[in-house]
């Protein structure tokens, strides 16, 4: 199915993640800290893996007029994601879901949408991934900028295919590593007001403590995917 490029553009508002409630997702303090399990059956360098997925987040923070900061806070190993105070990047060999899904960001919030834990999750199962644009395979960076966007609670951008939110992505494809004017209005318009910066790390934080909710807290969990695309479709 062609995309028509008679599609309006999409505004900010409409992508905007909700959760099961109705909320828009959102993060209430920064920065956002994460890990990194760099371990891999693609046969990327765990050093290069690093420097993609960092670039990848940064591209997001960059953003002039907001004020949404990911910063990394180490690697780790073993990391299998879920619910835990913890943000997480790994990647996956037992995928589970549709092969033609790239990665999958899950999301928890609470019933306001203010987001507590991410965790995303690359499909090795399935495709073959490479750190310098390679034509035939993915790119790490390319599909993680993407997926990031997804953390900071953004959905899909309908109308540009040149977006880094467009659904869908092709192998060899680097376009989506920039963001465009569409991408950063997003961003600008979830995260236009500064934060107060909080050094606490997240299982530390009462504002992301599980044991700190009280009676009645609800805990929403969201999947946010990104599909592969083939070069001559323009899904």
């Amino acid at each position: 199915m062609l995309l028509s490029l008679s599609l309006a553009l999409a505004e900010p508002h409409d992508q905007m993640l909700t959760n099961a409630a109705g909320a828009p997702l959102h993060w209430a303090t920064m920065p956002i800290r994460y890990t990194i399990d760099p371990t891999n059956t693609a046969g990327l360098a765990e050093a290069g893996v690093v420097a993609a997925i960092v670039e990848a987040a940064a591209t997001w923070t960059s953003v002039e007029g907001a004020h949404a900061e990911y910063r990394f806070v180490g690697t780790e190993r073993d990391a299998v994601g879920g619910y835990d105070d913890h943000n997480v990047v790994f990647f996956d060999d037992s995928w589970e879901v549709s092969p033609d899904l790239l990665a999958i960001t899950s999301t928890w919030s609470t019933e306001d949408g203010e987001i507590l834990d991410f965790d995303m999750a690359v499909n090795t199962a399935d495709h073959a991934w490479a750190l310098d644009g390679d034509a035939e395979v993915e790119d790490l960076q390319n599909t993680l900028t993407h997926e990031f966007g997804h953390a900071l609670g953004f959905g899909h951008d309908p109308a540009d295919i040149a977006a880094t939110m467009f659904a869908s992505a092709h192998p060899g494809e680097l376009a989506k590593r920039d963001l465009t004017e569409s991408d950063e209005a997003v961003a600008i318009f979830a995260y236009s007001v500064e934060f107060p910066e909080t050094e606490l790390d997240a299982s530390e934080s009462p504002s992301c403590s599980t044991t700190s909710r009280g009676p009645g807290w609800a805990l929403f969990a969201l999947v946010a995917p990104l599909l592969r695309r083939r070069r001559s479709e323009l899904a």
